[in-house]
């Protein structure tokens, strides 16, 4: 899976930045022939009963794992599992061999295989699936969830929750509904969750704006002079500016997903009042101030203000160790009620799997309270469960997490439909026109030729 934008790998962050592969199918097409990628060199399995043995496996500053959490019907379960995600690195790729290494302690019956992914993640499950040489349990980006569930490519999970007896009350529905089929059948549980809030420079904004309308004042005001570049650092498209959509009441499909309403009243007048941060000078995205991504703008100093997710926090203690930052709930637009977007990737079996049982069992330890917690605890991600505490830190950001809404794939081909919003809201800063009507018309082209299965 390309991550772009941003320098850190976490989970959540790459859920915020999937850059679409072309690979995931249509509902018409049948299964393309697998497509070799000779120039990437995929990374050698891991054999966890071998490598946990080695005390440092789990990371040299690692908290003492926590114990039990253990299905009782998944303790019963032994044989092999395979289970593979992206290639994680740093921070998060010590607490993924942590949590691992305690599942494998917990579950000493089974045989956990971890098979790391490098480059286009979601490219490389789709060969797998079209050759059906898939892994037991892997990742599955919410962008691209709805897709692989009409194109049955995951293994529902009802079952297996009935007769293991696995609570899934506890997950949050902002992080859980997107990977439900759309009779509620489960087809994955969400391994962490991150949800945009607003992060702000303490030096430069020491009273942080509590509505949208204070938002456009205090920037106005601070005009050249908070953040070298621009008040606000901003993204061209709905992976952030979704939360705004929603925050001034607008929306782009409706609540049952079958219609689009990108083209209501209100959404129009939520992206018009989006477009004009820009046309204003108020916001700038990172791209124009010459930085990476808004992290890196906030760290620099070139704004003030910008609005991401929770792998903001290790960026920040690594990069910019001496910047005054805090974080802040997305502020209160017209709707009157608080509003904003998470991301989310889950743990599922794909439908093809030869160890389904022992792949659910390993499913329930790590998306269970324990094994979430230790996954979490460093802060690279949220718990996407309300039994799980939040690392230090992460408050405000759990707090958005218990309200927020899917940021992506709550309708199949949801991909197209961010690419054509980008596109030409982009296309309108750069031409200087910044009029909302072109980004709607082409947003609802996008989204009816999703909704009819084109």
């Amino acid at each position: 899976m390309r991550r772009i934008l941003v320098p850190v790998a976490s989970a959540c962050l790459v859920a915020a930045f999937v850059v679409p592969s072309g690979l995931v199918l249509a509902q018409s097409e049948s299964p393309p022939a697998p497509t070799p990628t000779p120039e990437i060199t995929q990374p050698p399995a891991q054999n966890l009963g071998e490598q946990c043995q080695n005390p440092s496996a789990t990371g040299a500053s690692a908290a003492p794992l926590p114990t039990g959490g253990v299905n009782d019907w998944a303790a019963g379960i032994s044989g092999p599992v395979t289970i593979s995600g992206w290639q994680s690195t740093g921070a998060e790729g010590d607490a993924l061999t942590q949590t691992l290494c305690a599942a494998q302690v917990a579950l000493p019956n089974l045989q956990i295989t971890y098979q790391p992914v490098a480059g286009d993640y979601q490219a490389f499950e789709a060969a797998n699936i079209a050759a059906r040489t898939v892994p037991d349990l892997f990742y599955v980006n919410a962008e691209y969830a709805g897709t692989w569930i009409d194109q049955t490519f995951l293994e529902p999970l009802d079952p297996y929750v009935q007769k293991s007896g696995f609570d899934t009350s506890h997950f949050f529905p902002g992080f859980s509904s997107i990977f439900k089929g759309p009779d509620g059948t489960w087809y994955g549980f969400p391994k962490d969750g991150s949800s945009i809030a607003m992060a702000y420079n303490t030096d430069m904004v020491p009273n942080p704006p509590k509505t949208l309308d204070e938002l456009v004042q205090w920037a106005t005001d601070n005009k050249g002079k908070a953040g070298a570049k621009a008040p606000m650092c901003l993204n061209a498209g709905l992976d952030r500016g979704l939360a705004f959509l929603y925050a001034q009441g607008g929306s782009i499909v409706s609540d049952d997903g079958k219609t689009a309403t990108i083209d209501s009243d209100a959404s129009k007048a939520a992206v018009q009042w989006y477009m004009d941060l820009f046309k204003n000078g108020l916001g700038m995205t990172n791209g124009a101030m010459g930085d990476g991504w808004c992290g890196e703008a906030l760290g620099k100093g070139d704004a003030a203000i910008v609005f991401e997710g929770g792998w903001l926090n290790p960026y920040m203690t690594s990069t910019y160790p001496d910047i005054h930052w805090a974080w802040a709930e997305v502020p209160t637009g017209s709707s009157g009620q608080p509003a904003t977007i998470s991301y989310t990737v889950s743990y599922s079996i794909p439908a093809d799997a030869q160890n389904k049982d022992q792949a659910f069992a390993l499913l329930t330890y790590l998306t269970g309270p324990v094994g979430m917690q230790i996954w979490t605890q460093g802060g690279v991600a949220l718990p996407s469960r309300d039994d799980v505490p939040p690392p230090a830190g992460t408050e405000v950001l759990a707090k958005s997490g218990t309200y927020a809404r899917p940021g992506s794939g709550f309708i199949p081909g949801y991909t197209a439909v961010q690419a054509a919003f980008g596109a030409e809201f982009t296309n309108q800063i750069q031409s200087g026109s910044f009029d909302a009507g072109p980004v709607v018309q082409k947003t609802k082209e996008a989204i009816d030729a999703a909704l009819s299965g084109q």
